[in-house]
């Protein structure tokens, strides 16, 4: 209910996923970031800009806590993925709001009469638990940019077309560069992921996908398929985080040929060649065309040689959208929208590189309430803004193709949320935009010089100032509202680091992480019969498994579906656990890896005790974590990175030019928005209102 009339009518809860206070305040001081600079003046935060995180640092558990004001072990959002009911080696995605156990304040708010819309919110927003007129939602199914996984049909492409070319070819997932030269066999390069093979494996987990759909029970909506996996994670192969750097693209490879065969006129000197897509299922056809002065510098796409209407145009270094249409299941056709740019193109018309975006569907409306909300957006906006995933190692893909897709969704998104106010009333908006976080995840790792770095990272630094520059152009969008009075809350669930030494694969949040824990003698794995190891875990003779970013269980009897450790032995089996954890060194450098280590009820100072907490909770040494997740929230990495989300806040009802001493914590957002408003503090909520901030006294 409205308790008073609160501090302020209207509040933007602005949330920028992976922002860095200690990164931040170096843009900052270098001139880099003038809005969130202004921000800072205008208002209120600790000098160090830092928001105390929560843990573990992961998208869907931080952005539930930044709702409800509650710790994970409350909240019931654990992780990046939960673990199966009685399967602890399956892992579940945590980003439905059936999976949500406490009260967000979108729902407080909303009950409250207030005009809410909660924008692309990935922890317990999707699907929304109230209903009426006074409450919006957009997405939240997952991370990247809106509806980023309920929307994308396809991948990222890279197309090359070369005279050395002998043959078309086309491989998912094969290239971590756009630098090729034509001539190259194409080979599947994603690490391959490690699932259970035997039959009694596919079947369960097949069982807990349908269980998993039916468990959110949204019409028209289809899970991600990495959204329920029975993943085995292996040291040799270094891990989620070091990989997603280097994230290959999925390639098509053609020989340029004379134009020949079109049922339309073509100029004399064109040439063509062949576009293979959508997992080897389209083709399309493509003239390399001439200017006036003799110069081949234009790519025209056509859906095939008999339809004179160009699917694009593509001039030379120039980021291009375009529309196709991709076969449906069930028959028929989807329409599509996704960016393109023809990176280099020889001026002879030998040789072609072409990057291409993964298709947004212009269609599917499924996480969308009201649904009619999607075509009035996408009519009035535009088309849903594609995100990617790219190899970090190529600075054109980074720079001229992912980074410009991020300029566009700011732009669309602020669009969206400001639309919403204008026509809708909308009072309180709960944001989430991801850019950081996606972005950070492409170079992270290269912030430091690595044997594998391709560029210096103080080029790579460049990335990073890019990303950070289009949010603060995105911060920027909504300064005038301070002016209409409106109070502005910014902050991050959580930041990226840079390790100073390398990865190690404990703590990897999506499957079972069998390194170390095999080698100390507590993870055992099935064989076959060359008594070779199998994926798969070999439950009649493991007594504990390490899963999701921070956990282990133990494998015990009557608790357990193939329980053999005692319960009378389980402490015992966890001091033994947790004494060889400390004692796992790095052989190189003969450091401690693990940070961390706590049973359940002592993880409960954490917030990730009780009964859906796990049996014991780990933590990596920061020199270890790479990116996010495996690190306490308090982590530094290499060039002023840091794993610490950041705060501040502005407007009606803050004190200006203001800082406070007090660690505001991550728990604390809820109850102080609550307050600003007048609404009711969520009714689980274990933080407090950062009274210290407030222009009155409470």
């Amino acid at each position: 209910m409205l308790r008073n009339k609160g501090l302020t009518d209207k509040l933007l809860l602005l949330g920028i996923d992976g922002m860095d206070p200690r990164f931040t305040k170096r843009m900052i001081s270098e001139g880099k970031m003038p809005n969130t600079e202004k921000l800072v003046q205008l208002g209120a935060c600790r000098e160090d800009l830092v928001l105390l995180g929560a843990n573990p640092t992961i998208t869907p558990p931080m952005w539930a806590t930044l709702a409800t004001g509650c710790y994970p072990m409350t909240h019931g959002i654990m992780d990046f993925n939960l673990s199966g009911e009685t399967d602890k080696d399956i892992t579940l995605g945590a980003f439905a709001s059936c999976f949500l156990k406490a009260e967000p304040l979108f729902n407080v708010t909303a009950k409250a009469g207030k005009k809410t819309l909660v924008m692309h919110w990935p922890g317990g927003s999707f699907p929304p638990t109230v209903e009426g007129d006074n409450i919006y939602t957009i997405d939240g199914s997952s991370p990247g940019a809106v509806c980023a996984w309920s929307s994308a049909r396809d991948f990222d492409m890279i197309y090359i077309a070369s005279t050395k070319a002998k043959e078309p070819s086309y491989m998912p997932y094969s290239v971590k560069t756009s630098d090729l030269e034509g001539d190259e066999k194409l080979k599947f390069s994603l690490n391959h992921s490690h699932s259970g093979i035997s039959t009694e494996a596919k079947e369960r987990l097949q069982k807990y996908k349908e269980q998993y759909a039916a468990q959110i029970n949204v019409e028209g909506y289809v899970p991600d398929g990495s959204f329920v996996v029975d993943t085995m994670l292996f040291e040799k192969d270094k891990g989620l985080n070091w990989n997603l750097a280097d994230f290959p693209s999925s390639c098509s490879i053609s020989p340029v040929y004379p134009a020949n065969g079109w049922a339309f006129d073509t100029p004399a000197d064109a040439k063509e060649f062949v576009m293979i897509t959508y997992y080897g299922k389209v083709i399309r056809n493509a003239l390399i065309l001439k200017n006036e002065q003799g110069v081949y510098d234009k790519v025209v796409i056509y859906k095939n040689k008999s339809t004179p209407e160009p699917v694009v145009i593509l001039e030379n270094d120039v980021f291009t959208p375009a529309y196709d249409t991709i076969p449906k299941a069930d028959g028929g056709e989807e329409l599509v929208y996704r960016n393109m740019r023809l990176l280099k193109i020889a001026e002879d018309g030998s040789y072609i590189r072409i990057w291409s975006s993964r298709g947004m569907s212009c269609e599917d409306d499924s996480v969308w309430f009201p649904k009619s909300l999607f075509k009035e957006i996408t009519d009035k906006i535009g088309p849903l803004q594609p995100s990617s995933q790219m190899s970090g190692n190529d600075a054109d893909l980074i720079m001229k193709c992912n980074n410009e897709q991020w300029v566009l969704s700011a732009k669309w998104q602020s669009e969206c949320m400001h639309y919403m106010i204008e026509q809708y009333g909308v009072e309180v908006i709960f944001s989430h935009f991801h850019n950081i976080d996606m972005q950070s995840h492409n170079y992270m790792k290269y912030m430091k010089n690595r044997d594998t770095s391709r560029y210096d990272e103080s080029e790579v630094i460049k990335y990073a100032e890019a990303a950070y520059k289009i949010t603060d152009d995105y911060v920027g969008s909504f300064m005038h509202l301070l002016d209409e009075g409106w109070t502005i809350l910014l902050f991050s669930d959580h930041a990226l680091i840079s390790a100073e030494e390398g990865p190690h694969v404990l703590c990897e949040n999506c499957g079972v992480c069998v390194d170390p824990l095999r080698a100390m003698g507590y993870t055992v794995l099935k064989k076959d019969a060359d008594g070779k190891e199998l994926p798969e875990v070999d439950w009649t003779k493991t007594t504990a498994i390490q899963t999701r970013s921070n956990s282990i269980y133990i494998n015990v009897k009557g608790r357990d579906p193939h329980g053999i450790v005692d319960p009378a032995d389980k402490y015992e089996l966890e001091e033994k656990i947790i004494t060889d954890l400390y004692g796992y060194k790095d052989e190189k450098t003969g450091h401690r890896i693990v940070a961390l280590a706590l049973h359940n009820k002592d993880a409960v100072l954490l917030g990730l005790g009780g009964p859906m907490g796990s049996d014991i909770v780990l933590f990596l040494h920061e020199s270890y974590a790479e990116d996010h997740g495996a690190a306490l929230s308090t982590a530094y990495g290499h060039n002023d990175t840091s794993l610490s989300p950041i705060f501040i806040a502005a407007g009606k009802g803050i004190k200006p030019n203001y800082r406070t001493t007090r660690y505001i914590r991550e728990v604390d957002v809820a109850p102080t928005a609550a307050v600003l408003l007048g609404v009711d503090i969520p009714a689980d909520c274990e933080g407090a209102p950062a009274y210290q901030i407030f222009s009155e006294k409470l």
